[in-house]
């Protein structure tokens, strides 16, 4: 297979993904899935921030604690 035939592979399925008479359910799902993966990526994002502070707060590093004002 070439990188051509895999583009056009790849643009059919856009294609009939686009031109596809969608359900409301099928859109309803595909919301649904679609919020709870960006939940799970804030979610993820947010305790990386705290794991973040956390160890900034914890650090026997002078320099550390000297460049982090608040």
């Amino acid at each position: 297979m070439t990188v051509e035939g895999l583009i056009n592979q790849i643009t059919e399925y856009a294609q009939w993904l686009y031109y596809r008479q969608w359900q409301w359910w099928e859109l309803l799902t595909a919301g649904i899935i679609a919020l709870v993966l960006l939940l799970l990526v804030g979610n993820t994002r947010r305790k990386a921030r705290a794991n973040i502070r956390r160890l900034k707060q914890r650090s026997p590093i002078i320099g550390v604690k000297l460049a982090h004002r608040h």
